[in-house]
């Protein structure tokens, strides 16, 4: 983020946005609303802009929106200026914020210790490269491949909180996810925020969010450009398909007949690959997840079958904690021979896929949008590498690994062509 260097600079600024027409102020319509107090605009940054339209809420000539008050006193007034000047600069002493489960949440500024709950919270945070931060992590994550940094870090729980463990590393944040429970009463002076990184639609938002509050402002916005860069290739070339001659899609969990309907995380991503979800519109939970038959899925006859697999779970490996492909081939296999499946279009013209939950349920999903997009329309998608891709997203957000993708780990199967 560029910084303004002090008042006078910032007095300027304001003069000539306020004698700007407001077509000028809008660079179009953003993709989120960035959900930091002082983003009085309401679009996917804070900047000058933001200024300009406070100034205008006091002087009773704009609306004020939910997140004018940007030092969160209950009311707009000059103070809510210097808070946007201070976020701008990034010397605010302390931010609010809405979290993934839309709770208002004040900290304190800056953050030095962190204390988190999840894999893709810590990869998030490695992304925006505030790894150093984290001082408690949750059990089990200290011995993982992905996060070597982490090994020998205090264990905090699990998805029961160990309310003595987090305040043992005294964190100045912890990180849970939206579900889970924490009670604030038993971390007294310790922030809670709950962000849902394995969610992809919410992935730039929350990234955007956390790096401000963490001033990586710069960071989770290389993250989204990377990413855009993909998806905007993507979306053009597939856009020359009409809607009903897109690749039907049938994408099953690590779990038999347990698909996504629109509202899923993968449901989202087999939309940004170009792909026609064939469970989009089922009636399913609030996440997303629907149970399905074989029946249903062989009389709507996907053309590709996607199985995301790992985690252990049903004791299978994936992704960076392997590079034995026999779990995955397993995986594969199984699909590929059940025998009420037979005489589906995928099956038979043998486009069925099994993909890592390593590349799909945390920041990197972009990874999965690309093998997607590639099994999906082979033809079109001839000169996308989703290896080069992951290789350079690996070198970009996680250097420190030192991995390389096409030696190391399994992430897809059938292995892509070398």
């Amino acid at each position: 983020m560029k910084r303004l260097r002090n008042g006078i600079w910032t007095t300027c600024i304001l003069m000539l946005l306020l004698f700007m027409p407001i077509s000028a102020l809008a660079d179009g319509p953003a993709d989120f609303t960035l959900g930091i107090y002082g983003n009085a605009n309401m679009d996917d940054k804070i900047d000058e802009r933001d200024i300009a339209y406070a100034l205008e809420v006091i002087h009773g000539t704009k609306p004020s929106t939910n997140l004018t008050d940007a030092n969160y006193d209950g009311k707009i007034d000059e103070k809510d200026i210097e808070q946007i000047e201070e976020v701008i600069n990034g010397t605010e002493k302390e931010i609010t914020v809405l979290d993934s489960a839309n709770r208002t949440v004040t900290i304190n500024e800056p953050v030095q210790r962190i204390a988190v709950y999840g894999n893709d919270v810590a990869d998030a945070l490695r992304i925006l490269g505030a790894e150093g931060k984290v001082v408690g992590v949750e059990k089990g994550m200290e011995e993982k491949v992905f996060f070597p940094e982490y090994k020998g870090l205090p264990s905090i729980g699990g998805w029961e909180v160990d309310y003595e463990a987090v305040l043992a590393v005294k964190p100045d944040v912890v990180i849970a996810y939206t579900a889970q429970e924490v009670d604030e009463k038993n971390l007294p002076g310790i922030t809670v925020l709950k962000y849902d990184f394995y969610r992809a639609r919410q992935a730039f938002s929350q990234m955007k969010n956390l790096g401000y509050v963490l001033g990586k402002e710069d960071e989770a916005q290389k993250y989204i450009d990377f990413c855009e860069k993909i998806t905007d290739d993507v979306k053009t070339k597939v856009e020359t398909f009409p809607e009903d001659e897109r690749t039907r899609v049938y994408i099953e969990t690590a779990d038999p007949y347990v698909t996504h309907t629109s509202n899923g995380a993968t449901g989202y991503q087999i939309a940004l690959a170009g792909g026609r979800n064939m469970a989009a519109d089922l009636a399913g939970s609030a996440t997303g997840w629907v149970e399905v038959d074989a029946e249903w899925v062989v009389k709507e006859d996907p053309q590709v079958i996607v199985k995301m697999a790992g985690w252990n779970r049903g004791n299978i490996s994936s992704g960076y904690e392997t590079s034995d492909i026999g779990d995955v081939q397993k995986v594969w296999d199984e699909i590929k021979n059940r025998p009420e499946l037979a005489k589906a279009k995928a099956v038979q013209e043998n486009r069925v896929h099994v993909i890592s939950f390593d590349i799909t349920y945390n920041p990197d999903f972009i990874i999965s949008v690309a093998y997607m997009a590639k099994w999906f329309y082979p033809d079109l998608f001839k000169d996308m590498d989703p290896v080069a891709i992951h290789q350079e997203f690996i070198e970009k957000f996680h250097k420190k690994l030192k991995w390389d993708v096409s030696k190391e780990g399994v992430f897809v199967y059938p292995p892509p062509a070398s």
